[in-house]
């Protein structure tokens, strides 16, 4: 009998150490064999040089380890006179000019191939003052990238971002309709559509056709707002979600996102044990 395909469990070594080789060696150490880079000694993973990504990618060559996805800024950005909020971007900035950004693109897409990664996360746009927020939808910018991506054998997958543009299941799928036949897929971050009410399981079917990468985080709530915990400690309803991933796509790539601070290593076991025993089907 043929067997059939099971989900991944994927992590970020920058969850740990601004240093890759911790993170690496605790994927080694939970059987994790995929991982997602966003940055490395400080610096946005599109802003390293060619030698470094090679040196991360015989880092985890040397463990047994492939990059399965570069989770890279782009598009989670306004232009330099607009005033953006609070935004973590990982060492990259959130004002970029508009002819600065195809050679970011183009970066981004060097470095998934440098890294032997499938996959390149894009956002859609800062929301800032109305009159400078910048669409999405019909940016040319998006044509090209969807072009340069798949001529590399890369694949952009759109995150829903509350900070952003696009990040209610309406834009969402009208985005991913528009885009989907050139490429673009949802890399969904089931945390951020719990903070915007949506991720109920109708809207998670909605979107499930889509899903192409799946961001786990978790937060409890507090009296100031939200604390981040394990997978599977906290408010986001994952025990409705992932059957419904699941029964839409099999053999999904599920990336801890733990942003615990205290015990990162703590929350990142846990929550890959949460998700191998959550996951129908198993995951591995």
């Amino acid at each position: 009998m043929e067997e059939l395909p099971v989900s991944t469990l994927v992590l970020n070594p920058d969850e740990l150490s601004p240093d890759p080789v911790p993170g690496m060696n605790l994927a080694v150490k939970l059987g994790i064999g995929s991982l997602e880079i966003r940055s490395a000694g400080g610096a946005n993973v599109i802003a390293l040089p060619t030698d470094r990504l090679r040196h991360i990618r015989t880092l985890a060559d040397e463990r047994g380890l492939t990059v399965a996805a570069v989770a890279s800024p782009l598009w989670k950005w306004c232009r330099p006179e607009a005033t953006p909020g609070r935004v973590d971007t990982f060492g990259f900035p959130t004002r970029v000019p508009p002819e600065e950004r195809l050679a970011w693109i183009e970066r981004a897409v060097q470095a998934a191939v440098v890294l032997g990664a499938p996959i390149v996360r894009v956002f859609s746009h800062l929301r800032v003052e109305p009159e400078l927020t910048e669409q999405f939808a019909g940016d040319p910018l998006l044509a090209q990238a969807l072009e340069t991506a798949h001529l590399t054998g890369v694949r952009l997958l759109l995150e829903n971002e509350p900070v952003c543009t696009v990040a209610h299941a309406e834009s969402l799928i009208q985005v991913l309709e528009r885009y989907h036949g050139q490429g673009l897929a949802l890399w969904l971050d089931v945390a951020n559509l719990h903070e915007v009410g949506q991720a109920t399981p109708d809207t998670i079917r909605a979107l499930a056709p889509y899903v192409g990468y799946v961001h786990v985080k978790d937060y409890q709530l507090t009296d100031g707002g939200r604390a981040f915990c394990p997978a599977g400690e906290g408010a986001v309803p994952y025990s409705a979600v992932l059957p419904l991933l699941h029964a839409a796509h099999p053999a999904l790539p599920y990336a801890l996102e733990t942003h615990v601070r205290d015990a990162p290593a703590d929350a990142l076991t846990a929550g890959a044990a949460f998700l191998r025993s959550a996951v129908p089907g198993g995951i591995a």
